[in-house]
């Protein structure tokens, strides 16, 4: 077996173990475990825990991230349809990288003291990218008076949590009907934050 094979095999035992239990519960002796290797060969890529938890969700992230540059069209302004294609490209991603997803989902949400101030700090790095990125050239002129753009991407991003927390929660499938069901909240969203079209 390669060396790189026996790298995968602690790095997906690991994403899932992590994803499943949490930072606290998952132990070194499980990983290997669950990978089929020594605890040794373990120290030879990584120092400890904290270290490969941290790396992988900066591999995952980064591999998110570059998938929705990708793809992404940053030529359509408007915030929600925006928002609409972005969700639509993570259902892609979740459906083609199931285990990454939850994963992510879990360590954004790590509370654990050894990972949580890092996890906080790669996710407004995150953010600040996404203006220069996905979120590049955005039109906030539609917004209504005394509506920020700030106000906005956290009304936004507030009921995109409380949306993804029930799914997991349900266990429910994340497909075209569950994103279908989460469109039509931003429709509603659009309705309030959005002021009458210029001339119309």
């Amino acid at each position: 077996m390669r060396e790189t094979e026996k790298h995968t095999l602690i790095v997906n035992a690991a994403a899932a173990l992590f994803a499943k239990y949490g930072y606290k519960k998952t132990t070194v002796d499980e990983i290997v475990a669950a990978a089929g290797i020594s605890k040794g060969l373990f120290y030879h890529y990584f120092q400890n825990k904290k270290q490969l938890y941290l790396y992988l969700y900066d591999r995952y992230t980064a591999a998110l991230s570059e998938s929705l540059k990708r793809e992404v069209d940053t030529g359509n302004p408007d915030f929600f349809d925006r928002l609409k294609q972005l969700s639509h490209l993570r259902i892609a991603f979740i459906n083609q990288y199931p285990d990454l997803w939850n994963f992510l989902y879990t360590a954004y949400y790590e509370q654990h003291p050894d990972v949580a101030p890092e996890i906080r700090e790669r996710n407004n790095q995150l953010v600040q990218e996404s203006h220069s990125g996905t979120a590049s050239n955005l039109d906030w002129s539609r917004l209504k008076e005394g509506v920020t753009p700030d106000m906005a991407l956290k009304v936004v991003t507030w009921m995109a949590e409380g949306f993804v927390r029930e799914v997991n929660s349900q266990k429910v499938t994340v497909d075209e009907g569950a994103y279908s069901a989460f469109d039509q909240y931003l429709e509603l969203l659009r309705t309030g934050l959005y002021g009458p079209e210029k001339g119309g």
